[in-house]
């Protein structure tokens, strides 16, 4: 039965984008993605900022995902093999080695966060393009693609088991020591997909196309050392064979962080055009590169918006029949 304690070391998003000044003279900002961080705040400062046609929908970003423990680790059993050598009548030196499935998962609330910004840029755009608005054809689209975490890990520690009864059947005991804890296998990850275009047809007509890509990855180290604490007691049936009833606690890192990449696109054409919102602050779409759009920020590779320290203690109770050689 696992328990996790965490503490965050480091929490930060990447910083805001290069502002600029629209075509219609209005501020802005280049941002990377609409589903968090600068971009997300911006779409909803100037979703807010319409007056004569208000809109009523906002992106919920996915900050909270990105700076807040949203995994749990998960253990289905474990089997492995152990093995001592006597050293006195007192105490015995032992080495353990385990294995069993611990892959990562994301919690309840981080699939609850992760749909809501899904959902919230499909409603955002779709009235953005929607009736009432100088558009046409507007397709709009919204995806997540959530790749669970895999694999098992691996637990050899070294132990000292100290006797503290030397005669009789029933003897209790306690046991320390050390070693390592290995990971094999994949981190879970999610990626949104977003996408909006349509014809603009005010003056001359154009088409644009905006994408938004968003990866979240969560990695915790290949390897980390454990320390091992308990006790229990055997029962001898006879000189060579007995039961022995075991608990013991694994306590080692639980370092868990968060990375995140985005990657903004923005098809151009030729001759192009661009439009701006009248709102401060302003969102540019455009098709040409001469007048980027707010959405052609850099793309983000793997920036680390939470760092994570902590503890993993698992606790093992074993019941079981062993034999002296």
């Amino acid at each position: 039965m696992p328990f996790d304690g965490r503490m965050p070391v480091l929490a930060m998003m990447p910083a805001p984008g290069e502002a600029f000044t629209t075509r219609n003279n209005r501020p802005s900002r280049y941002v990377s993605s609409w589903y968090f961080g600068d971009g997300a705040t911006l779409l909803n400062q100037q979703l807010a900022a319409f007056t004569i046609t208000p809109r009523a929908a906002r992106i919920t970003p996915l900050d909270p995902v990105l700076t807040r423990a949203a995994t749990r680790s998960s253990t289905t059993g474990t089997f492995g093999l152990r093995v001592g050598r006597r050293l006195s009548p007192r105490f015995t030196a032992e080495l353990n080695v385990d294995y069993g499935p611990s892959p990562i998962e994301l919690s309840e609330n981080a699939l609850g966060d992760i749909e809501a910004s899904r959902t919230t840029f499909a409603s955002v755009w779709s009235e953005s393009l929607g009736p009432g608005m100088p558009f046409q054809n507007a397709v709009v689209s919204s995806s997540s693609e959530i790749e669970e975490g895999t694999g098992g890990q691996i637990v050899a520690t070294g132990a000292l088991t100290a006797r503290l009864r030397r005669r009789g059947a029933l003897v209790p005991y306690v046991t320390g020591g050390l070693g390592g804890v290995f990971n094999a296998g994949s981190d879970p990850s999610v990626t949104l997909r977003g996408n909006y275009s349509a014809l603009y047809i005010l003056g001359e007509p154009f088409n644009f196309n905006g994408s938004d890509t968003v990866t979240v990855r969560w990695v915790r180290p290949d390897r980390a050392l454990v320390g091992l604490v308990g006790g229990g007691f055997t029962y001898d049936l006879s000189r060579r064979n007995g039961f022995r009833v075991d608990l013991r606690l694994h306590v080692s890192s639980n370092a868990v962080d968060t990375d995140v990449s985005a990657r903004p696109g923005v098809q151009t054409d030729t001759p192009g055009r661009a439009i701006a919102s009248a709102t401060t602050p302003s969102v540019q779409t455009s098709s040409t590169a001469s007048e980027r759009s707010t959405l052609s920020g850099p793309a983000i590779t793997a920036f680390r918006t939470r760092e994570s320290s902590g503890v993993h203690v698992d606790t093992a109770l074993t019941v079981g029949y062993f034999w002296r050689f």
